[in-house]
């Protein structure tokens, strides 16, 4: 079996699946169009193409990745044609005019990728997610700003608020915190700690936490869901890359939130592994099910070659679907 490297192998996946998304978006877009009978140009879609093969010839002729890959094109094309049919079924009587392509529009957490506009309806944003892990991200999830974006967005902590934990963690500054990955780790940790009002719980394990402040808890779960949609209110639609099925929702959207209770909340047990000082990963269950997972990572690509490599990257924030 020809090796490649662990980095070389993501790499190339990475370069694939992103030029994937661009496909499922566009794909979707075209199949909407023809579906509809618009008067409207179908979208290029030679530069994704382009991408996703490239990437696959990347890998040595045996490697059995390189079937995956193309699997994974047929099953998206699969789903596509029922999501179109779905999407349009949820419209009712509405008639199609057009189909925008907005996917570079993300400021402001819009999650959108494209818009339909209707003659005799509101405009529908889509955000068009593609999954293989059971995972989506919601907008804005992937950040390196861990402030505005993440821990007063999902858990109201403030300027002052911050600047205590990153002091009480040893650092004199974002920044200085910033330089390796694990010590942004330990900040995830003392934010859910705090302000979740956690007891029976330590950094390095989250096994037995319980939540005493339910309202922090259905606060998080009402972020991650608006956030879900974006702050354009986008319909998700997810294609699964393993099977092409359809799916809209994640596992959060079939809770009441607001019924929720402290009980009902627990955690997955953040535990580094051997020689790390803390966990980089860190989950919240609902009902004994894991609805949240927040993910920090460091630097990668060719950083990843470099002293550079335990250097903070981005926290991702993703839902369980």
């Amino acid at each position: 079996m020809p090796s490649l490297s662990k980095l070389e192998f993501e790499m190339i996946e990475g370069a694939f699946h992103d030029g994937l998304g661009t496909y499922a978006e566009l794909m979707l877009a075209n199949q909407l169009i023809k579906t509809a009978q618009l008067d409207q140009p179908l979208f290029d879609l030679s530069q994704c193409q382009s991408k996703m093969h490239n990437a696959i010839a990347r890998f040595p002729a045996a490697h059995p990745q390189r079937e995956t890959l193309e699997n994974e094109i047929i099953r998206i094309r699969v789903g596509i044609e029922h999501g179109a049919l779905a999407l349009l079924d949820k419209t009712g009587s509405a008639t199609l005019g057009k189909v925008r392509y907005v996917a570079k529009e993300v400021a402001g957490a819009k999650a959108a990728d494209l818009i339909l506009e209707f003659t005799n309806h509101p405009q529908l944003p889509i955000s068009v997610k593609t999954d293989k892990s059971g995972k989506v991200a919601v907008a804005e999830g992937q950040t390196p700003d861990i402030g505005a974006k993440w821990a007063a967005r999902y858990f109201n902590v403030s300027e002052p608020e911050l600047n205590q934990i990153i002091y009480d963690l040893g650092f004199p500054s974002m920044s200085e915190m910033k330089r390796h990955y694990l010590n942004v780790a330990k900040f995830v940790a003392q934010v859910l700690i705090r302000k979740l009002g956690l007891t029976d719980c330590r950094p390095t394990d989250f096994s037995k936490a319980k939540v005493s402040d339910i309202l922090a808890a259905r606060h998080l779960f009402h972020q991650l869901l608006r956030f879900k949609k974006g702050s354009d209110g986008s319909q998700v639609i997810i294609f699964d890359r393993n099977t092409g099925y359809v799916k809209w929702e994640s596992l959060l959207d079939g809770v009441d939130i607001y019924t929720l209770s402290n009980e009902r909340i627990s955690f997955r047990p953040s535990r580094p592994r051997a020689n790390r000082p803390i966990g980089s990963e860190f989950g919240i269950k609902i009902d004994g099910k894991a609805v949240v997972t927040f993910q920090i990572k460091h630097k990668r690509g060719a950083a990843r070659e470099t002293d550079r490599r335990s250097e903070f990257s981005d926290i991702t924030t993703r839902l369980i679907i």
